[in-house]
């Protein structure tokens, strides 16, 4: 990576975002597969601790507005 001494880089292996993009797949099909107003709360804290443990807080968005239109579906 090229940058000034004074950026943050972020520094990940590739093991590392394959884990991530399975936690995200992972939360996908959670989501997709809620039927009702609980399993969706449940989606919820799925997606909350995939935020917390991964720092991803794009795709932690995108599973969240996943649940919001699953949300008015139901």
């Amino acid at each position: 990576m090229i940058a000034k001494q004074d950026e943050k880089l972020l520094k990940f292996s590739i093991d590392t975002i394959d884990k991530i993009i399975e936690a995200k797949n992972k939360g996908k099909k959670i989501v997709e597969s809620c039927e009702n107003n609980e399993q969706l709360k449940a989606a919820k804290e799925y997606v909350n601790l995939y935020s917390e443990r991964t720092g991803d807080y794009v795709g932690a968005s995108e599973l969240e507005i996943m649940i919001l239109a699953k949300r008015m579906l139901l």
